[in-house]
């Protein structure tokens, strides 16, 4: 395999783990009430929500922090292997 698929399929997978993550914070907030929508800047609003309701409920910071981590390393990942095809 090249170095190019390796970059992307890598981009990939840490793209879909920052969708995980996403997805894992939109559901304790869920749990405790809190709906959020596409229309209310769901990428966005869904971690500041989190942050600040995390000391309400005990919840670590940490799942914030990677997720945006996987996020921007997964796009860099992926554009660079886009790149170098």
């Amino acid at each position: 395999m090249t170095a190019p698929k390796v970059l992307l399929y890598a981009g990939i997978l840490l793209v879909g783990g920052f969708a995980g993550l996403h997805y894992y914070l939109y559901l304790r907030l869920r749990d405790v009430g809190i709906n959020k929508t596409l229309l209310d800047y769901f990428l966005v609003a869904v971690p500041v929500e989190y942050l600040r309701n995390r000391g309400k409920y005990g919840w670590p910071v940490w799942p914030v922090y990677v997720m945006w981590t996987l996020l921007l390393t997964g796009f860099s990942a992926f554009v660079a292997g886009v790149v170098r095809l």
